[in-house]
């Protein structure tokens, strides 16, 4: 019989290192209510195929109708370039559950709102820091068990 024996598993609260964050004397922690799946990835949007449209299939070659399949191509086009990149609010808001010993500006940050509210640079390399932190895939083993 095998069993699945977990040997290293991500802790749910995280000092992140951003900003020299982990050399304070009391460090902000984040507090994960759960890490995400291995294929989860948070995308800002869903690609779209132009052609699909229902402005591509009821196209009558008029001059609204080819103002209205420019409109769509740029913003499929735009759509389609975001739709790679990592919705960190997404993310925060799905996945971690609050924030320790944080200030900015005398105000201390508690929650997920509170956070995306910082500078959004300080968003950004935080929130990244944390969704790798929270990629990183926990280590199991299999054990045969004698019977």
């Amino acid at each position: 019989m095998a069993i699945l024996r977990s040997v290293k598993q991500k802790d749910r609260e995280y000092i992140f290192k951003s900003f020299g964050n982990d050399k304070s004397e009391n460090p902000a922690k984040v507090i994960f209510s759960r890490f995400p799946f291995l294929d989860e990835v948070f995308p800002y949007a869903n690609q779209k195929n132009v052609l699909d449209s229902s402005i591509v299939k009821n196209f009558d070659n008029s001059l609204k109708a080819k103002e209205k399949l420019v409109e769509h191509i740029i913003n499929s086009l735009v759509d389609n370039i975001t739709a790679n990149r990592i919705n960190y609010e997404l993310f925060l808001k799905e996945c971690v559950e609050s924030f320790e010993n944080l200030i900015f500006n005398d105000k201390e940050i508690k929650t997920v709102r509170d956070f995306l509210e910082l500078p959004q640079e300080a968003v950004q390399r935080i929130a990244q820091e944390l969704f790798t932190y929270a990629k990183i895939e926990d280590e199991f083993t299999i054990e045969e068990k004698k019977i």
